[in-house]
C-alpha cells in the first residue's frame, strides 16, 4: 500500500453508553458486553466485504469506517452503515457518529486522517442524539442542487435541519420483531434514567421508532396532576 492521502468518505461512530459497559464487564465474569459489541465487530466484515477498499477499524468505543471516495458510491456505503448500526441496534446497543469526506490514509494500525477528524467534529457537534449526520460538504458533492430536498431513501433529514442515516427505516423489513422488540427495551430502559442527556436520546429513538415503524413509545410530554 502506498503511503498517500486520498479522499475517502469517512464515518465516525461512538458507542454510546461504553464507559458504563466497561464498567459493568470488570465486576462480572460473564463480561456480558464485551460479547455483544465483539459479535457486532466479527459480523461487521460480511456488511462491508463487496469491497475489498472499504475499511473498518474499532478501537475502546469508537468506530472508523472508510471508503475511497466515488460518488457514485455514496448511497452503498450510507446503507452499509446503517447495516453496522442495526447490528448495534439488534444487541440493544446505539451509536451516533458523523460521515464526511476528506484526504485519509491508515494500514490498519496507523491512520492519519482529515476524513476522521472531520467526521468526528460532525459527531460532536452535531449528531447528539443516536444517529449518524452526513456532513454538509458530502451533501454538496454527491447530490445536485436540484434534487437536495428528495434525499436517497437510506438518509432522512430532521427538522433541525440535518440528514442522517435512516437505519431503522433501511433495515426494517429484516427481523422486523426483532426490531421492535429491541427499540422498545432500549426506550424504556434510557427514558427511566435520571440523566437529562441520557433521557433525551430515549425520547429521539422512541419518536424516530414511531415515525417509522409507526410504533407508539413516546411518552406524554405534559402531565397534569392536580
Amino acid at each position: 500500500m502506498a503511503t498517500e492521502l486520498r479522499h475517502h468518505f469517512v464515518a465516525f461512530l461512538d458507542v454510546l453508553g461504553f464507559s458504563e459497559m466497561v464498567a459493568a464487564d470488570i465486576g462480572d465474569d460473564k463480561q456480558y458486553f464485551l460479547g455483544k459489541l465483539f459479535r457486532c465487530h466479527q459480523s461487521a466484515a460480511n456488511i462491508f466485504r463487496d469491497d475489498p477498499n472499504c475499511t473498518i477499524t474499532q478501537f475502546s468505543d469508537s468506530i472508523v469506517v472508510a471508503q475511497p471516495y466515488d460518488a457514485k458510491n455514496f448511497e452503498w456505503f450510507v446503507k452499509r452503515v446503517a447495516e453496522y448500526q442495526r447490528l448495534l441496534l439488534d444487541e440493544e446497543l446505539l451509536c451516533r457518529g458523523g460521515i464526511s469526506v476528506n484526504k485519509h490514509f491508515s494500514n490498519g494500525s496507523f491512520t492519519f486522517s482529515a476524513g476522521l477528524i472531520a467526521a468526528y467534529q460532525v459527531e460532536s457537534r452535531l449528531a447528539r442524539y443516536p444517529r449518524v449526520v452526513i456532513s454538509q460538504d458530502v451533501l454538496e458533492l454527491v447530490l445536485p442542487k436540484t434534487s437536495r430536498t428528495r434525499l436517497p431513501r437510506a438518509l432522512m433529514r430532521e427538522d433541525d435541519g440535518l440528514v442522517f442515516v435512516d437505519y431503522i427505516g433501511h433495515t426494517q423489513r429484516k427481523r422486523p420483531k426483532k426490531l421492535r422488540g429491541a427499540v422498545g427495551k432500549i426506550v424504556g430502559r434510557l427514558a427511566n434514567r435520571e440523566e437529562p442527556s441520557v433521557k433525551e436520546k430515549a425520547l429521539w429513538l422512541a419518536a424516530y421508532s414511531d415515525a417509522v415503524l409507526k410504533t407508539k413509545l413516546r411518552r406524554p410530554r405534559f402531565t397534569d396532576l392536580r
